[in-house]
């Protein structure tokens, strides 16, 4: 299962240290490491990034990375504060990727001033290798299993639209001469509402298919090295993310299609 992993040292030397700690243990296929990044918490307590590739994930890690900056630079109780009021858009974008607030909360009390830490997107078979090449750096290390969100939030606005859609239509054969005109106004402006939803859909599926390509020409070439035992993890790996992006865009191109049947009437 894929998580985001981000482990805090003392320095930006440490970090570096630890960053290069991960690529062996990716090299060694004891985890499979999606995206990485290095970032430091300056004397004034502002967030940098100091190193990012987003491998698979590209500008997805890239945006979430930028938001965890955003909220890192902050005050601790930060994240739980703007999620229990008005979500700001670093929240927000922490959320569709189904991270837990209270996680970066947590980093957040250990990253204090002068720190850096490695920031990672990855699959491990077991927490040992990670927890035992960290130690000897004093590197502490956060996890959370990372799951998207941004499918369902997708479908649940699409449908929602939709219903929006059929009811001003209703409301139109209803209606008086005179007032056809402003509702036939609305019911354009859903239409295109609906459609946006359903081209944001599209490419949606469309990067899923790119990311989940990218992971497993990883994993595969983790296969190419590991004993029989590691092969067989990563065989189950690779159906794994196989059978969970099929159901999550099948559920997403129902929906689409009959949006699309909704805007052709």
């Amino acid at each position: 299962m894929e998580k985001m992993v981000v482990v805090v040292f003392d320095d930006e030397s440490k970090a570096y240290s630890g960053l290069n700690e991960l690529k062996k243990l990716h090299q060694q296929a004891d985890l499979v490491i999606y995206a990485i990044a290095v970032i430091a918490k300056d004397a004034d307590g502002k967030v940098d990034v100091r190193q990012a590739d987003g491998g698979p994930l590209g500008t997805l890690f890239g945006a979430v990375l930028g938001s965890m900056v955003g909220i890192l630079g902050g005050p601790v109780g930060m994240a739980v504060g703007m999620a229990s009021g008005s979500l700001g858009g670093a929240v927000s974008d922490m959320s569709q990727m189904g991270i837990d607030l209270e996680f970066l909360d947590d980093v957040s009390r250990v990253l204090t001033p002068g720190k850096a830490a490695v920031v990672a997107s990855i699959d491990e078979y077991w927490t040992i290798p990670l927890d035992t090449s960290m130690e000897p750096l004093g590197g502490t290390v956060f996890r959370k299993l990372r799951t998207e969100v941004i499918d369902d939030q997708l479908d649940r606005e699409i449908r929602e639209t939709q219903a929006e859609l059929q009811a001003l239509e209703e409301e139109f054969n209803a209606a008086a001469a005179e007032q056809k005109a402003k509702l036939q106004a609305k019911i354009d402006a859903t239409r295109s509402k609906l459609q946006s939803k359903i081209d944001a859909a599209n490419k949606w599926v469309e990067d899923t298919n790119r990311q989940y390509q990218d992971k497993v020409n990883l994993l595969q070439e983790q296969a190419k090295i590991a004993n029989d035992r590691r092969k067989a993890q990563i065989e189950k790996q690779i159906a794994e993310i196989q059978s969970d992006v099929a159901q999550r865009q099948e559920k997403l191109k129902q929906a689409s299609t009959l949006a699309k049947e909704a805007l052709t009437v």
